[in-house]
């Protein structure tokens, strides 16, 4: 098998054919002119007949111009397949896949979205919401990378990093007689509500909360829309501390106790799998931006 060109040897030959002047090719690739002699002999070793006419300066034979365009159209592919490499090896390209649980997808995603685009504005992101059990699967399987969820049990093949001790409360109309009592409400106070059951609820099923919390009088997945339903008086629902309300939303939050529920909320990725570097920015950037949010929305760190 005869030896591969070397680049090196293709960018001299390029320099010295387009300038006329081996001095030239060795100055552009910072090598002595002795150098670039030796090395374009060697070009004309490799090819079996001469490149530059003898005694004429640079001067191409008919090979030589022959096999310039050849030699620069190799010389082209090899600078862009090297540079879409380093791209990617440093973190500017390449694609990135998250999902998120519900509770999350309004009001923190679009902003952690929004930071990673602004520092890495070439990367491709497919970003979903799905259920804590679905955000999961889709790790598991590969079918995303990152994904941000309430705990599940554990697997050999995911890794889930703990950030958030998410408690629950009630959510209701500032002017609801529960939220003017002062500090936490028994689950059991619910028991005479209208309830709104959204993607937590699953979270809430079978742990002995009351009917209204396995039975809600109605199901509004969509966070918005379940806001604005308990904003128009439908009824109360309940959601974490990380989806509660913003202030200015007209509702309050009131924290249910006797007893506390609670759920770590973390990142997921798979184990044992080195992430692409933009995937790798991506999680440390879900980290730093979910323990943000958690200290803002008043839940715990874990």
């Amino acid at each position: 098998m005869p030896a591969p060109l070397k680049i090196q040897h293709l960018r001299q030959f390029l320099l010295a054919a387009d300038h006329g002047s081996f001095r030239l090719a060795a100055e552009g690739t910072h090598r002595s002119q002795a150098a670039v002699s030796a090395a374009m002999q060697d070009l004309e070793q490799q090819l079996g007949a001469p490149l530059f006419e003898a005694g004429k300066r640079a001067q191409l034979t008919p090979l030589g111009q022959a096999v310039a365009p050849l030699f620069r159209e190799l010389l082209s592919t090899h600078d862009r397949v090297l540079d879409a490499a380093r791209q990617l090896g440093m973190g500017n390209t390449g694609p990135v896949s998250l999902a998120v649980m519900p509770s999350l997808a309004d009001e923190w995603l679009p902003k952690l979205l929004e930071r990673y685009a602004r520092n890495h504005p070439d990367i491709r992101i497919r970003a979903v919401d799905e259920s804590s059990q679905d955000v999961h699967r889709l790790v598991l399987n590969g079918e995303v990378q990152v994904g941000v969820a309430g705990q599940v049990p554990r697997t050999a093949e995911v890794a889930f990093t703990p950030v958030a001790r998410d408690a629950f409360g009630l959510v209701c109309r500032k002017g609801h007689a529960l939220a003017r009592r002062r500090g936490p409400v028994p689950w059991s106070a619910l028991e005479d509500e209208r309830l709104i059951g959204n993607a937590t609820f699953d979270t809430l099923k079978n742990r002995q909360l009351g009917c209204g919390i396995d039975d809600p009088a109605m199901i509004v997945s969509n966070r918005a829309s379940l806001l604005a339903s308990v904003v128009s008086g439908l009824g109360v629902t309940v959601l974490p501390v990380l989806a509660r309300p913003s202030v200015g939303s007209g509702l309050a939050f009131v924290p249910l106790a006797e007893p506390t529920v609670e759920r770590i909320v973390g990142v997921l990725t798979r184990k044992e799998e080195t992430l692409l570097p933009s995937v790798a920015a991506m999680h440390a950037l879900a980290l730093r931006s979910l323990a943000q949010f958690t200290r803002r929305k008043g839940a715990d760190l874990v």
